[in-house]
């Protein structure tokens, strides 16, 4: 990673942006072309496992699901059950806006320079169905529709987070990208969202990763039980006697839409306002030690869960970014210090 980091250093050195988006998207074109982050090799393996493991969770275990409900099909019947599941999955793809960082052609394109891992992925998992050469070609639409959307593999998803300047911006801005992995020589990625200081907002706290315990100090309440409160309210009849027990999913939904914004309109951002108040008057110093102590605090909860993984833990690196001094560690771990440390425990 040291060679990755100097690179970058190198190709930005004595290079200026006037805005935090352009030092984004010099970013991201680096990451495009680091062919040493993503090796071809590697790209094929890992296109081929995701494929792979969604024709099989999408597709087959569907066909499998139905199957299991008839005393018997003919193959004639499995193919034409496929064929539905494909095209119903297919009339969901198109309702999803193509990726703006990507030509018009490039899920077309992933599916030709990888044919052969998609053939055999197709081979491993449906050899027993002899396909027909129009199921062959839905298969390998949904490959285009993957890669030329604007959707992300749980699996193949990240988030990288950028904050700081541009040179003709007076204020910190904070962007957050969805990004995947790198197919074709090509880096998918959207802007997920962004957060300004300015006229209309002075200071606020942004939780990624785990956040669960920060938004719980924040609004007040665990994310998870704000989720379950707005389904029981959904659920409940505003009239016992216009209750109906059969209710469509969709008028659910719409009324714990409903009352969910009306709790966040009344209850959650008047309770944390005094906190970003709070907050935007914090010296600098005081912001980092609360920074600090929020990510320690969610890494202490995530430590006493036992039904999620913890993917946050000390020691906290924290930085400061302003205008005038730039960027500077105020704690930053000792990574040679830490494997010392771990081999002699060990």
């Amino acid at each position: 990673m040291g060679d990755g980091r100097q690179g970058l250093r190198a190709k930005a050195r004595g290079r200026r942006f006037d805005t935090l988006a352009e030092y984004a998207q010099d970013f991201l074109a680096f990451i495009e072309g680091a062919d040493w982050l993503f090796p071809g090799e590697t790209q094929t393996h890992w296109l081929q496992s995701l494929v792979y493991g969604f024709w099989k969770e999408c597709y087959v275990d569907e066909l499998e699901r139905m199957l299991a409900e008839e005393e018997k099909t003919t193959p004639k019947g499995k193919l034409k059950k496929l064929a539905a599941i494909i095209a119903a999955d297919h009339e969901d793809w198109e309702r999803y806006p193509d990726l703006a960082c990507v030509s018009s052609g490039y899920g077309q394109r992933v599916r030709e320079i990888f044919a052969e891992a998609l053939d055999e992925a197709e081979h491993d998992l449906l050899e027993e169905l002899a396909l027909t050469p129009a199921l062959q070609e839905a298969l390998r639409k949904t490959v285009e529709f993957a890669y030329q959307k604007e959707w992300f593999h749980p699996r193949d998803r990240s988030h990288v987070v950028i904050a700081g300047m541009g040179e003709a911006e007076p204020f910190p801005i904070l962007l957050e990208y969805e990004v995947g992995t790198l197919a074709a020589g090509t880096l998918r990625y959207r802007k997920a969202d962004e957060t300004r200081v300015g006229e209309d907002s002075d200071g606020t706290v942004a939780p990624f990763g785990q956040r669960e315990i920060i938004d719980s100090v924040i609004q007040g309440i665990h994310p998870r039980i704000y989720g379950q409160l707005m389904r029981a309210a959904a659920r409940m009849p505003q009239d016992l006697e216009d209750y109906d027990d059969e209710d469509e999913p969709e008028e659910i939904e719409e009324r714990a839409e409903a009352f969910s914004q009306l709790v966040r309109e009344e209850v959650l951002r008047p309770y944390a306002k005094p906190l970003l108040s709070a907050v935007s008057a914090l010296p600098r110093q005081d912001l980092a030690k609360m920074a600090e102590s929020l990510v320690n605090l969610t890494a202490f909860f995530m430590r006493m869960s036992a039904d999620e993984e913890q993917t946050v833990s000390e020691p906290v690196d924290v930085a400061l970014l302003s205008k005038g001094d730039g960027f500077i560690w105020v704690k930053h771990k000792d990574v040679r210090g830490l494997a010392y440390d771990r081999s002699i425990g060990a």
